[in-house]
């Protein structure tokens, strides 16, 4: 038929400008190509197949894939119960003491730091006062294109190597996910999200997925649109898509106002 054709050059030509995003990027540091969870087939069917945000009506195949993202997300998402067992399970980390231990370590030091800065939301700030902790922190950059399914857009956090572990630091994370008219059950998964967060790559592909689809179930209750860039696609871009990842120090702004650090 006629229109598979146009479809297929529309999405094929998403995927190029999305490809050329990712190789123009310039900025300092070493860059990174996507995180394998951004190769996932159904990361990237979700980009692309989303309805726009004028449709309020599903195809069978994104209900499909809305399923699928739900059971990736760690669990079946049943009940508000399950929903937030399964939120803490994956925050709390895995059942690996020596991971855990070093995850507490970080968060400890994150929080010392984070109290003595004048502005805890300066990402840059933060990764120099962990380096001069002793972590091999950086500050990770990763921008994307426009797609199909999403706008183009670029996000600042800041990471964490260590004994060939990856980790992801976020202060006041939950702010990525707040949305207008919140229902009391979305309300109560936001509560549960801590304002210094340590995690694996892993763990928060699906922590992003599980409060993503949590927030369509609350838009959708209010009869409220999904903005694109609220959608599971947008939001994984921001952690795990390409990034450029900086490790040059700036002057730490303190509590006390003075610039103790400097690079």
């Amino acid at each position: 038929m006629a229109y598979i054709p146009t479809r297929f050059k529309r999405i094929t030509a998403a995927f190029d400008d999305d490809a050329r995003a990712r190789l123009c990027q310039s900025s300092s540091g070493s860059e990174h190509l996507a995180e394998n969870s951004v190769t996932d087939l159904s990361d990237l069917v979700d980009s692309f197949f989303e309805v726009d945000v004028n449709d309020r009506f599903e195809s069978n195949v994104e209900k499909r894939l809305e399923e699928k993202a739900s059971q990736d997300a760690g669990g079946f998402l049943g009940t508000d119960t399950d929903t937030k067992e399964t939120l803490i399970e994956l925050i709390g980390g895995s059942n690996d003491d020596e991971d855990d231990r070093t995850k507490r370590a970080i968060r400890f030091e994150l929080e010392t730091v984070c109290w003595n800065l004048n502005d805890a939301s300066n990402k840059r700030n933060i990764m120099t006062l962990l380096r001069q902790k002793g972590f091999d922190a950086g500050l990770c950059k990763s921008r994307w294109g426009k797609t199909g399914g999403h706008p183009g857009g670029e996000y600042e956090y800041v990471d964490v190597l260590l004994s060939g572990d990856r980790y992801i630091v976020e202060v006041s994370i939950g702010a990525e996910f707040t949305i207008a008219r919140p229902t009391k059950a979305y309300e109560s998964l936001l509560d549960i999200m801590p304002k210094f967060m340590v995690i694996k790559p892993n763990e928060l592909k699906k922590v992003v997925r599980l409060m993503c689809a949590e927030m369509r179930t609350s838009l959708r209750s209010r009869e409220m649109l999904i903005s694109p860039w609220r959608k599971n696609g947008y939001m994984q871009s921001k952690w795990f898509g390409s990034y450029k990842r900086t490790t040059n120090f700036i002057t730490a702004v303190v509590g006390n106002g003075e610039g103790e650090f400097t690079g």
